[in-house]
């Protein structure tokens, strides 16, 4: 969502749904659940799982649509995102 978005398809319908379901599946606690491993270690002895990243990805999506749609800058007023 992030990628259409920056590509400025906030109208299109692939970016509708993900908002759906985004809100949809968003848990009472604020939380989206996520029982799989996100990475990698050694496969077959263990695996990593990066606890934040089910919850920062689907932030920022729906951040970032949410100004969009009201025609806010995407980045901080009076910051420069390339410093």
């Amino acid at each position: 969502m992030l990628a259409l978005l920056a590509a400025g398809e906030i109208d299109g319908a692939v970016v509708k749904r993900g908002i759906d379901f985004l809100v949809r599946t968003q848990e009472a606690d604020g939380h989206w659940d996520e029982p799989w491993f996100t990475g990698t270690g050694f496969p077959r002895d263990f695996m990593l799982n990066y606890h934040l990243y089910r919850d920062i990805w689907p932030l920022w999506a729906l951040g970032r649509y949410r100004r969009m749609r009201r025609g806010e800058e995407i980045h901080l007023p009076g910051t420069d995102p390339w410093r």
